[in-house]
């Protein structure tokens, strides 16, 4: 196999960049293995490939019962032909390997960056994506609840981590996650894409509700109706890659009164009262407001106090007047 062999391997290594002598490491490992499965000889055994000529030495260490090594060359020339077939299959599993490693660093550099594919199928609940070189894995706490998932549907994803499937290199990516809403709106109002907005905090409940707090430090700009666009262009777009689910985009202030009244809109605030002890907040609503401030099942109130950081203590303003009399 020597000619051949070598300049197959210095090919390799002038092509996909492999080094010479990790090819012929990963080589010589699998035929030592195959040496000592063909032919059972005593001691360790090891092979060693010329990298000028490729001719081969077959080597086998046995220590004996005095303490002493002796090393003895093995023949090989029964084991030539077995030894091309061997080295050629050594040498694909490592281009497989390489072509593994690639495609994971090369995905990992795309953590946290919205990617789009084709759903191939979903098995047990998890839906998987085809993204190119890599596979998209969907598991169901990923997922939006409710969506449909049919296989040959496009759709957006965002990227979480890479890991190694059975099959190949794979990727965990989700539409859950908050991060997903953060990279739709990046990508759809160029004010966040040139830093004019910067979006301050997101509380999601994936397929019903996303409260998205956004600021600007330049005059002019309105930081909620730059992520809204010209009549609702920019929101409306949102909510259609969402599906069913609401998404409030609220106004940030530093001063955490005017913040935690502008997160639990849409519901109308007469007062707050902080308390940066505590970092609990009483909110006064009127009291045709408090189911609204509230929210079915607690949600509008319980996503504000994610939004904020602050725990939400809502009364109906009356309810405080009477109490304070």
């Amino acid at each position: 196999m020597a000619t051949d062999f070598m300049s197959a391997l210095q090919q390799i290594n002038a092509e996909m960049g492999v080094p010479l002598d990790e090819l012929l490491t990963s080589v010589e490992a699998a035929l030592a293995s195959a040496y000592r499965r063909a032919f059972n000889p005593p001691g360790f055994i090891t092979v060693h490939i010329d990298p000028q000529t490729g001719d081969l030495a077959v080597e086998s260490r046995v220590v004996t019962d005095t303490g002493l090594e002796v090393i003895e060359n093995l023949p090989t020339g029964d084991f030539r032909r077995l030894a091309a077939q061997t080295a050629r299959s050594a040498v694909m599993k490592q281009l497989r390997n390489l072509e593994k490693d690639k495609a994971l660093s090369e995905i990992s550099s795309h953590r946290g960056e919205l990617a789009s594919g084709a759903i191939d199928r979903v098995e047990h609940g998890t839906c998987y994506i085809d993204l190119g070189r890599v596979e998209g894995v969907m598991p169901p706490e990923e997922q939006i609840p409710g969506e449909a998932l049919r296989p040959g549907r496009l759709i957006t994803i965002v990227i979480l981590d890479p890991r190694t499937g059975w099959k190949g290199p794979q990727v965990t990516v989700s539409r859950a996650h908050r991060v997903f809403v953060q990279r739709l709106m990046e990508a759809e109002v160029p004010e966040i894409g040139s830093g004019a907005v910067v979006i301050r905090a997101i509380a999601r409940e994936p397929g019903l509700r996303t409260k998205v707090a956004v600021s600007s430090d330049q005059s002019g700009i309105d930081p909620v109706g730059a992520c809204v666009g010209p009549k609702g262009v920019r929101h409306r777009s949102l909510l259609a890659e969402l599906g069913q689910e609401h998404v409030d985009i609220v106004p940030w202030f530093e001063d955490p009164a005017p913040f935690i009244a502008a997160a639990l809109g849409p519901a109308t605030v007469v007062e707050v009262n902080p308390d940066k002890a505590s970092r609990t907040a009483t909110v006064l609503v009127p009291r045709s407001q408090l189911s609204l401030a509230i929210g079915k099942d607690g949600q509008n109130a319980r996503l504000a106090a994610k939004l904020t950081g602050w725990r939400i203590d809502i009364k109906a303003s009356s309810d405080a007047s009477e109490g304070e009399g």
